[in-house]
């Protein structure tokens, strides 16, 4: 008995719209309205029709090649006190251009939208940008590395949330060490793999003959980042020599010159090469008379511009920026509104660059 196939000319017909609506309410894309998307998706299942999976796959490889006009849009959320950071600085700057680009290619338009401008409270300035977001078609938001945590805490309703990174937040009152543990939990995430990046620094650092590997991290970040790069460090560090292991040196302020307790950690340990993330680090060994990588190597783990010269690791911002937008831009495709009960979360890995402030390899 031959089947009949059932096509989008088909449901469109029943349903009375055009047959590019019937393609977009089927993969539940915010431009149609959700009564609209559920009735098309309803006369879709009474009529038996299924996708064909290969022809799926073609389109959504087309769409990604192709220019589109855009469509529709998704929201970056901005509690920065200098609404143009996210332009100005190099290592903030990788995350918007990677979501502002994936969402060119795939027909959305990035806009900003600003919070604590207006010494509101959390819960009052996330009602006001979502009825902003509600009247420009905007049912898809970024939360990029919040300074502020209560962005992350307060409930976003009719919408897909993504995080980058696992959102910057200042010290609680009631928690005022480092050590306090946050996650926003109901919200998908993409982030560098700090954890990753780290093991990959060491090891490319032993595969350089270094013997004492130190580490200079600043305590908010390793906080900031639940202790990931600080977690990679041990892991590799567990498998070296005791007489070899150089304690992590964490440091909170990096702006009021060289700390009495940097000079102490390299008196006690003399470490033969240092990774860090802060660039003043050089000035450091600088000032101690010492040239890297003459008598001691440096290795960044956030190469930008303002350390280009640097060996060390680069994160791929972009890549994690690209990687938000299509966390928020599957869960639309699912209808998946709102938190969920089992967020996912994408770790892009960094890339080793050779620089010059280590000694290059022997042979």
């Amino acid at each position: 008995m031959k089947v009949q196939k059932i096509s989008l000319e088909t449901i469109a017909s029943e349903a009375g719209v055009h047959k590019a609506t019937v393609s977009r309410a089927l993969r539940n894309h915010p431009t149609i309205p959700a009564k609209t998307r559920e009735r098309v998706q309803k006369i879709a299942n009474e009529l038996g029709y299924r996708p064909n999976p290969l022809v799926s796959m073609f389109q959504a490889q087309a769409r990604a090649h192709r220019p589109q006009r855009l469509q529709a849009k998704l929201g970056w959320i901005n509690d920065y006190p200098n609404a143009r950071c996210w332009q100005e600085f190099p290592w903030l700057r990788g995350y918007y251009e990677g979501a502002r680009e994936r969402c060119e290619t795939m027909g959305y338009q990035l806009e900003q939208l600003d919070l604590g401008r207006n010494g509101a409270s959390p819960s009052e300035e996330v009602r006001r940008v979502s009825k902003q977001m509600a009247q420009n078609g905007i049912y898809g938001i970024i939360l990029p590395l919040i300074l502020n945590a209560a962005y992350l805490e307060t409930p976003w309703k009719n919408c897909v949330v993504s995080v980058i990174g696992g959102g910057h937040h200042r010290r609680r009152k009631e928690a005022p060490d480092f050590r306090h543990l946050h996650y926003p939990q109901g919200f998908p995430s993409a982030d560098r793999d700090l954890f990753f990046n780290a093991r990959l620094t060491f090891h490319q650092l032993t595969e350089l003959g270094y013997s004492r590997i130190g580490f200079v991290y600043s305590a908010y970040l390793d906080n900031e980042a639940h202790g990931r790069a600080h977690a990679g460090f041990l892991i590799e560090q567990g498998q070296r020599p005791k007489s070899s292991r150089v304690p992590i040196l964490f440091l909170e302020k990096f702006k009021e010159g060289r700390p009495a307790a940097f000079d102490e950690w390299m008196d006690a340990h003399r470490p033969d090469v240092i990774i860090c993330v802060n660039p003043v680090i050089r000035l450091w060994v600088e000032s101690l008379g010492l040239e890297a990588p003459k008598d001691i190597g440096l290795a960044n783990l956030n190469l930008v511009e303002d350390v280009s010269d640097w060996s060390g690791v680069t994160e791929n911002h972009g890549a994690v920026g690209a990687a938000a937008v299509d966390l928020i831009l599957s869960a639309l495709s699912r209808n998946e509104l709102g938190l969920n009960p089992e967020p996912r979360k994408i770790l892009v890995p960094g890339r080793w660059v050779s620089g010059e402030t280590l000694r290059h390899p022997q042979g």
